[in-house]
């Protein structure tokens, strides 16, 4: 692979310790900007640049995780702070979290108390790392309950929570009929979708507004931090989804997308069918065991 030519006047990246974490084969990276193939050395310069990294994923491609350990653990070789955000886990259990963090409760409580996803030893060491750093963790998604409930019974239904569940989620605005992300949605569910209501599309958006409310809140409590958010890539591909709920509440997001999944043209990239999805295009061997 490649390295971009106009990174090469930089001094070499030292060997960090997220070369132990780093799969060797399976993965090709690719620079949408500049239309070339890159080295993981090239992502860790590139993340530098950019105060806000998402990392888009398929949950279960073990390449994807052991790329984000690899870059969260570069990041903390630079940075004094490094914030990871999670959509894997919703904001009424950050307390947990937090308790989790600071020693206080064990693992199995953790897991137990903050509902963790099925797969949460595909990002348990991340979670280490920042525990073993004293990071901050950010529990980022709405409630489960509260996006089944616009799901359910519509967008009105969050005038009728209590003041107290104000915090746990974002409000937004309603995009038009030929909202981009809308037509991704509604294509993505099948058949189903174009018959279904807009509730189940406004319970995404409820998400989506409130990862991005998460990621700015923490942003702007320390803007010397750098924030690593982990979601799926359906909600930042195209620059959609989150990505989008954040460029709306902030002018010029200094922020850099990677989007990481499995591609059957892994060997021979057809790169111009991936250029709109991200900054950081990265194929995925197919073939390799999925972790779920």
């Amino acid at each position: 692979m490649r390295t971009l030519s106009w990174l090469l006047f930089f001094l070499a990246i030292p060997d960090f310790a997220w070369s132990q974490q780093m799969p060797e084969t399976g993965y090709t990276l690719y620079h949408t900007p500049t239309r070339r193939e890159i080295a993981f050395a090239d992502i860790v310069q590139l993340s530098r640049e950019k105060q806000l990294i998402v990392f888009g994923e398929e949950h279960n491609d073990p390449v994807a995780h052991s790329l984000q350990q690899a870059l969260y653990t570069a990041l903390l070789d630079e940075y004094p702070e490094v914030i990871l955000s999670l959509e894997m886990f919703e904001r009424d259990v950050q307390l947990v979290v937090n308790e989790y963090l600071a020693g206080l409760i064990s693992e199995g409580s953790f897991t137990k108390e903050s509902r963790a996803w099925s797969n949460y030893a595909d990002y348990a060491p991340l979670v280490e790392l920042a525990k073993s750093g004293d990071q901050q963790v950010i529990a980022a998604n709405v409630p489960g309950r509260y996006a089944r409930m616009v799901s359910q019974k519509g967008i009105d239904y969050l005038d009728r929570l209590p003041k107290e569940a104000k915090p746990y989620y974002a409000r937004f605005e309603l995009p038009g009929k030929n909202d981009a992300y809308r037509q991704k949605f509604v294509a993505a569910m099948g058949e189903y979708g174009q018959h279904m209501g807009p509730s189940i599309f406004h319970a995404q958006l409820l998400r989506d507004a409130t990862m991005a409310e998460s990621i700015l809140t923490a942003w702007k409590k320390n803007r010397k931090a750098k924030i690593l958010h982990l979601t799926g890539k359906f909600h930042s591909d195209e620059g959609l989804g989150t990505v989008a709920a954040v460029k709306k509440r902030r002018r010029r997001p200094p922020i850099l997308t990677i989007s990481c999944f499995p591609s059957e043209d892994f060997n021979e990239p057809h790169w111009d069918s991936h250029q709109d999805k991200a900054d950081i295009i990265i194929l995925t061997d197919p073939n390799q065991p999925k972790t779920y």
